[in-house]
């Protein structure tokens, strides 16, 4: 039962999360952001954060759970959330709303989809996890499609290396994350508290490292207009209830299962802005399913995902 409750409680971290990337592309093409250039990203992420935080805090204290928050804040699991925090945050999440910002969230999302298999090498060379058959069939998919994702956008979408550059240090971030707080939820740290570590980590180091060199003038001219930091602050409320449910499907099935089910993120960011822009793309949309493919066969069990895969994957295997 707490297999298929941690199934369920993964996939619709899919699905808020392709809201919230929806969201944010809403957010960055406004005339305000595109007015503040490349830091309009930096300045999104930042109150995206802190929005997210704000609202974990608020939930952790109507939860009685403030002196839980602090004990772990200064233990050896608050050590390694904090870690965990700087690469999923200000490298990972910057990163994807960079891209998002020069590739559109549909090939955003479906280029940062890919971060599972960063995951999955990562933890095979830190943990020695097994890799298996299906898992180097996975690679090669979303690889492939990746590559064939990047070379259909060439000659349509402005500074393609730079959102490509930030997809990639996306992938690298949220996969280090993943494998990274899987140890620290391990040890009995509830989700809400481990996220609400992350997210402050990550408000922080934007508003103490990245916004004073930038000028806090931008921030000012965002919230100049209630509209623009209503509909972002709105992002960061279903960006927290993506990541709960990711960290607790983490806890609950593993880092490994939780990054397959959470990259159904591509398919659910492009369902929702083909509802918002009517705008489809068949190619994309063929691609974008090749890379969750892909990803899923890099999990644990991805017949358990797709039934119809327990036909042709095999069992794990030591050594690739």
């Amino acid at each position: 039962m707490e297999t298929k409750n941690g199934s369920i409680v993964g996939l619709l971290s899919g699905v808020f999360w392709g809201l919230d990337s929806v969201l944010l592309g809403v957010v960055l093409s406004s005339v305000i952001f595109m007015s503040l250039g490349d830091n309009g990203s930096l300045y999104s992420t930042f109150i995206h954060d802190s929005a997210s935080f704000v609202l974990l805090f608020v939930l952790i204290a109507v939860r009685g759970k403030i002196k839980d928050f602090t004990k772990v804040l200064f233990s050896k699991s608050g050590a390694i959330i904090a870690c965990a925090a700087l690469l999923g945050g200000p490298i990972g999440m910057g990163s994807y709303i960079i891209s998002i910002k020069y590739l559109g969230s549909s090939m955003a999302a479906g280029i940062s989809a890919v971060y599972p298999i960063f995951g999955l090498i990562l933890g095979y060379l830190l943990f020695k996890e097994k890799l298996s058959k299906q898992g180097i069939v996975g690679v090669i998919l979303a690889v492939s499609a990746i590559v064939m994702m990047s070379i259909s956008g060439i000659g349509v979408i402005d500074n393609l290396g730079v959102g490509l550059l930030a997809a990639i240090g996306c992938v690298v971030g949220w996969g280090s994350e993943a494998v990274i707080v899987g140890v620290a939820l391990k040890e009995d740290v509830s989700a809400e508290i481990a996220l609400g570590i992350r997210q402050m980590v990550s408000g922080l180091t934007y508003g103490l490292i990245i916004v004073p060199f930038l000028g806090y003038e931008g921030v000012m001219q965002i919230f100049g207009n209630g509209n623009l930091v209503m509909l972002l602050i709105g992002a960061g409320v279903v960006g927290t209830i993506s990541y709960l449910c990711y960290y607790k499907a983490i806890g609950m099935i593993g880092a490994g299962r939780a990054m397959g089910l959470n990259i159904s993120y591509p398919a659910w960011a492009f369902l929702f802005q083909l509802i918002l822009t009517r705008d489809f793309d068949a190619l994309h949309f063929i691609l974008v399913l090749v890379i969750i493919l892909g990803s899923i066969l890099t999990s644990d069990n991805p017949e358990e995902l797709l039934p119809f895969l327990k036909y042709f994957t095999k069992k794990e295997i030591d050594e690739v």
